[in-house]
């Protein structure tokens, strides 16, 4: 989903990328699976890159809770793999991280001075990513990233299940108002991702949109924009979807970019332009508005 948006951000700014996926293979894109310290090794050692970026995560919530295990191996085993060769290749590694490192009770943006505290296997998984990084690796910029907004066909959050229900006819939609977090989007974050790497100031970084937005709220934006009045929005809370969304959330996921503010590097745009700009490219033929 990421990777969809960071790609074309990075070979126009004249970078040479090596590009691999686990599922997603074509022409320009390499199978490669971050479980496999062999495969990242060869296909570091045959392209002698100069950074590696690691965009790779189990990211669903409820697969992680389910299989504890597995949420290891994706997001700690592949992490520590991608080290050991960036150590032996003597490169920088990038990171996405997540909000969800945190425990959700800090009233006010959470900021990268802020302690985690996860409190699901996901978040958990994905903060001892952050912690072989920071003990193992000099030169890393490890970049937690907010609820992401992107991709298009391949989009399966949020936003594109909203989506799904408005063209599957639905009448009412519900969505939760008890949780709360800063949505991303995924090319904004791919334009400022790219001038961050190509400084020397590594370390721990928050990029999200600008603002703060409950389900509720992106989901009544998203309906304001399509001009769907014809489509009930009822609130809820997160019992309501306890059933299919059974691993624990945090009630606060919001972070502020307090880092790139102070380099003066916080070029993300308000979550809400970011929405409009994100519909208006790549569903305005699916939707009048």
């Amino acid at each position: 989903m990421l990777g969809t948006s960071l790609l074309p951000v990075l070979k126009e700014n004249d970078h040479t990328v090596l590009a691999s996926d686990i599922r997603f293979i074509s022409q320009d894109m390499n199978k490669l699976d971050v479980r496999n310290l062999d495969e990242i090794r060869d296909a570091a050692q045959q392209s002698q890159p100069e950074m590696l970026l690691h965009l790779a995560a189990e990211t669903d919530l409820e697969v992680c809770e389910s299989n504890v295990d597995y949420a290891y191996r994706e997001n700690f085993l592949g992490t520590q793999n991608a080290c050991v060769v960036c150590r032996e290749l003597h490169i920088p590694l990038v990171y996405v991280s997540t909000a969800g490192v945190f425990d959700g009770n800090k009233t006010e943006p959470y900021t990268e001075f802020d302690e985690p505290n996860p409190i699901n296997v996901y978040g958990a998984s994905k903060f001892q990513g952050e912690q072989i990084i920071r003990q193992t690796m000099q030169d890393h910029f490890i970049v937690r990233a907010g609820w992401m907004i992107g991709g298009g066909e391949r989009d399966r959050k949020f936003v594109s299940k909203i989506l799904a229900q408005l063209e599957g006819g639905a009448g009412t939609i519900h969505a939760v108002t008890d949780r709360l977090g800063t949505p991303t989007y995924a090319p904004a974050f791919s334009v400022v991702l790219e001038k961050l790497i190509k400084t020397k100031f590594y370390g721990t970084y928050h990029l999200a949109c600008k603002g703060r937005a409950s389900r509720y709220d992106v989901a009544a934006e998203i309906l304001r924009i399509l001009d769907r009045r014809d489509v009930q929005l009822k609130p809820v809370t997160s019992d309501f979807f306890k059933k299919d969304y059974f691993a624990p959330r945090p009630r606060s996921e919001e972070m502020r970019n307090y880092v790139l503010e102070l380099r003066s590097m916080n070029d993300m745009p308000e979550w809400k332009d970011a929405l409009a700009a994100y519909l208006k490219r790549h569903f305005a033929d699916r939707f009048s508005t």
